[in-house]
């Protein structure tokens, strides 16, 4: 059974269209995060939530168009996408490659065509993500990654917050993302000793790293973490005792 990402944004230009992409992943069983018309409108939504799948309409209002989008989400955000596109010449599709795209819909699609695709991405993204990193062996104040065959160092303190993604858990630090394959709650009790405290159901957060508290979020290396009512009056006492 393929278990559905938590968060998919729809960027496409026409809302009749985005507004049956969106019905067609919820019946599946899938949650849309938001919807976006533009890649301005797009990236504020990669910047302010957990997106884990990106469906991204090649030709979209702006001056970015979908292709742009893939490029810099590629470098910025590190998150699967799809492209959705009317366009079948060799020019475009050798731009779609270069990107590596997890899938590649050419319109007009139907229902199971799209729930296909974004089920195999899901497929796809697991499967190299369980190849890429795994924690091999920790210290006091550091934990051994692999990664790519390497094991790579990383110190606790370099750690900006952990965040749960479906089953297992991204780890951000000032230079690097990394996939790991354990669950938030796995990563938690390794590092709440280490001044990391669980701020949301879907974020850990190193208390040093916080810059801002807010009544709902949190800012960490300017990214907006989410805070949790219940957990907010807890951290302000934390964070008073640092």
């Amino acid at each position: 059974m393929i278990n559905s990402l938590d968060n998919i944004l729809i960027v496409e230009d026409e809302p009749l269209i985005a507004e049956d992409i969106n019905e067609t992943l919820s019946q599946a069983g899938h949650s849309v995060v938001g919807i976006a018309h533009n890649a301005d409108d797009a990236i504020k939504i990669l910047k302010s939530n957990r997106v884990s799948l990106a469906l991204l309409d090649i030709e979209i209002d702006g001056n970015i168009d979908g292709l742009m989008l893939g490029s810099m989400i590629n470098a910025d955000f590190n998150i699967p996408f799809i492209f959705l596109t009317s366009f079948t010449d060799q020019k475009t599709i050798e731009k779609i490659l270069a990107l590596k795209p997890y899938g590649y819909i050419v319109k007009p699609f139907d229902d199971s065509e799209l729930v296909t695709n974004v089920n195999l991405a899901i497929l796809k993204f697991k499967e190299k993500s369980e190849q890429l990193v795994s924690v091999e062996n920790s210290l006091e104040n550091s934990f051994f990654l692999r990664q790519n065959g390497s094991l790579i160092k990383v110190h606790t303190s370099d750690i900006l917050y952990a965040e749960a993604f479906d089953n297992y858990c991204f780890i951000h630090t000032l230079g690097a993302k990394y996939l790991l394959p354990h669950t938030l709650k796995s990563v938690e009790k390794k590092l709440e000793k280490l001044n990391f405290m669980r701020v949301h159901r879907s974020f850990l957060a190193n208390l040093n790293s916080i810059e801002v508290i807010n009544e709902d979020h949190l800012v960490i290396n300017k990214a907006a973490i989410p805070l949790s009512k219940n957990t907010r009056s807890d951290l302000v006492k934390r964070i008073s005792l640092l």
